[in-house]
C-alpha cells in the first residue's frame, strides 16, 4: 500500500511540473490590485465638466528618461477623508515629472487616488501597496478640473516620492494647459 500511495505522488509531481509549466502564475505582472499589469499608454476613463483625463496625460507626458512619453503604469490607493466626496466628484494634480493623479469621489467619507505614474527604471516592490500622505485638495482653479494642491505619493521600492501639485503650475513640459485660463 505504501508503496502504491508513493507511485501516485510521484505521478502527481511528474504531471505537475511538466516543461514550460505557468500553472499558477498570475497574468497580472504585479500579483497586486493597486497596480495596473504593466507600462504602456494609459487610457482613463474618467472625465469632469466635458473634459477628459486622457487630455491632462497628452500634455503632461512623462520627462523622466529625458524623451517625453507616454508609458504609465497605474495605481490605485483609498484614501480615507474627513467629510463626504460625491460620487463622480474628481480633483487632478500632476508632478513636474509628467504623472498624472485623480481623487476620484465614491460618495463616501473615502475616495479612489488614482495615478497615472511614469515609468522610472526602477522595479517597484510590487507586493506592497503605495501610499499617499500631505494630501491637500480644493475647489477653486484657473482649469477645467477642480485641482489636488498638494500630494506626496510613495510607492514602494521608489526612493523618491512623487509629489503631486494643481494644473495651474503648467505641464512638465512647462507649458500652460489648454483648457487652463
Amino acid at each position: 500500500m505504501k508503496s502504491f500511495m508513493f507511485y501516485l505522488l510521484a505521478l502527481a509531481l511528474l504531471a505537475s511540473c511538466g516543461k514550460n509549466n505557468e500553472s499558477g502564475k498570475s497574468s497580472n505582472r504585479y500579483n497586486n490590485p493597486y497596480y495596473s499589469n504593466q507600462y504602456g499608454t494609459i487610457n482613463s476613463g474618467y472625465s469632469y465638466g466635458g473634459v477628459s483625463v486622457n487630455q491632462v496625460i497628452q500634455a503632461n507626458p512623462c520627462t523622466t528618461a529625458g524623451t517625453p512619453t507616454q508609458a504609465r503604469v497605474q495605481v490605485q490607493i483609498p484614501v480615507p477623508l474627513q467629510s463626504v466626496m460625491p460620487t463622480g466628484d474628481i480633483y487632478v494634480g500632476v508632478t513636474s515629472s509628467g504623472d498624472v493623479g485623480l481623487l476620484v469621489g465614491q460618495g463616501s467619507a473615502s475616495a479612489l487616488f488614482v495615478g497615472y505614474i511614469c515609468q522610472r527604471g526602477v522595479q517597484y516592490n510590487q507586493m506592497t501597496q503605495p501610499q499617499i500622505t500631505d494630501l491637500a485638495f480644493g475647489s477653486y482653479s484657473q482649469c477645467s478640473f477642480k485641482p489636488i494642491t498638494r500630494a506626496t505619493v510613495m510607492l514602494p521600492g521608489a526612493y523618491v516620492p512623487l509629489y503631486f501639485r494643481w494644473l495651474d503650475g503648467g505641464s512638465s513640459l512647462g507649458q500652460k494647459f489648454p483648457f487652463c485660463r
